[in-house]
């Protein structure tokens, strides 16, 4: 299904993907496309797979920084840790997190 943006959706395979896998690939597809040996229609597709490969590096570094945030503040508070939701680290309006 293709995105407002013109991006199709990850597959479900993609979703699953660690960072260390997503970042692989993605460097994999910068590799190939640099070659210049592709056709144009391979190129483009390769392209749209990267934008979703990157989109799911920065998504999965987004979310660790939050959960480090998170660790940092209730370490100075001397609180203990709590298993990371992505939904309690959502910034909140004032651009906060949630205490």
């Amino acid at each position: 299904m293709e995105q407002p943006n013109g991006t199709q959706e990850p597959n479900e395979q993609e979703s699953q993907l660690t960072f260390e896998e997503a970042a692989a690939q993605l460097e994999e597809l910068v590799a190939r496309m640099e070659e210049g040996k592709q056709p144009l229609e391979a190129l483009i597709r390769d392209f749209e797979r990267g934008t979703r490969l990157l989109a799911r590096c920065r998504g999965q570094l987004e979310r660790m920084r939050r959960q480090l945030e998170i660790l940092e503040r209730e370490t100075a508070e001397g609180g203990e840790w709590k298993e990371f939701s992505p939904e309690a680290a959502a910034p909140s309006r004032q651009g906060e997190l949630p205490i």
